[in-house]
């Protein structure tokens, strides 16, 4: 508890701009979290927002491009943020490739399939 104290008493006396980040607002010790004057939460793009995104990102700016089906697809990841789609860009980076916009979206699929909010809302068993 000392340490956690420390760390409370060194945000009080802080003179400047103090920020930090994270995923886990929930786990958060209230008597730090009143310690804020601001709390920002950034949340997922909009279906609207997840499709500008890959029109910029894996279709050249060609909204032309979007298909009815890479829409519908883009539609089921509710947890995708931008992050998400620098990951992908990331990626293709390092490994100095060329990938489709199907390949980007498959990606882009498989960052969201990792999140906790997306792993732990699967159902179990035989439930659909």
């Amino acid at each position: 508890m000392t340490e956690v104290n420390e760390m409370l008493q060194g945000m009080e006396r802080f003179a400047g701009i103090f920020i930090c980040t994270t995923n886990l607002m929930d786990r958060i010790d209230q008597a730090a979290l009143r310690r804020f004057a601001f709390k920002i939460r950034f949340k997922p793009l909009t279906s609207v927002q997840r499709e500008r995104m890959f029109v910029t990102e894996a279709l050249g700016g060609d909204a032309a491009l979007l298909t009815p089906e890479v829409a519908a697809r883009l539609a089921r990841l509710e947890h995708l943020c931008p992050g998400d789609f620098a990951a992908v860009k990331r990626q293709v980076e390092i490994l100095a490739a060329q990938i489709t916009p199907d390949e980007f979206l498959e990606q882009l699929e498989g960052e969201h399939r990792i999140k906790p909010e997306v792993r732990e809302a699967r159902s179990i068993g035989f439930v659909q």
